[in-house]
């Protein structure tokens, strides 16, 4: 078999059409937009930059629109895939997790809109529940990922059938030579 650079055929989002949710696709944005804002919003205010504080706001709304979808993707997830009681424990808590970042992040909008000089009012009590978000955000990406890659949640068997892949890859190998 020949290898390409990228090859074409693995291209198109077929796996969008494959997975029984979408959930995953969404769940990026407010785990690097946060953190983002939350960096820019801290330069801005120690260097008096308008410039790095309004692209500080721009990440959290961009984080606020992404939470709205990963929350939305998160809940029509929860019924696609059958789960025993740990995962289900687990579902909850990132559930209400995701939740209280989405009140979080409308707080943290509504906040952000009064505004001087780019600059929120009360900044430093705004940066502190942008910090907690932030914290939040990245709690809850660690537990998601836990429930998929500790606890294979939503994972279709892959291990038993790459296994056999690599046995039968083996076998053509010895026989080859």
């Amino acid at each position: 078999m020949m290898h390409t650079f990228v090859d074409p055929n693995l291209l198109g989002f077929s796996g969008l059409q494959q997975v029984d949710n979408i959930h995953p696709a969404f769940v990026h944005f407010p785990l690097a937009l946060f953190p983002s804002a939350l960096l820019l919003y801290g330069l801005g205010v120690m260097r008096q930059r308008a410039t790095w504080l309004f692209a500080g706001r721009a990440c959290l709304y961009l984080a606020v629109a992404g939470t709205a979808l990963t929350l939305i993707t998160g809940w029509q997830a929860q019924g696609t895939f059958a789960h025993n009681e740990r995962i289900h424990h687990m579902m909850m808590t990132h559930l209400r997790l995701g939740l209280i970042v989405g009140v979080c992040a409308v707080v943290l909008a509504g906040w952000s809109v009064a505004h001087r000089d780019q600059q929120p009012r009360g900044v430093y009590g705004f940066l502190t529940l942008l910090a907690v978000t932030t914290y939040l955000v990245l709690q809850n990406g660690d537990l998601g990922s836990r429930m998929v890659y500790v606890e294979g949640a939503a994972v279709r068997t892959a291990i038993p059938k790459q296994a056999h892949e690599h046995h039968q890859q083996d076998q053509h190998h010895q026989h080859a030579h």
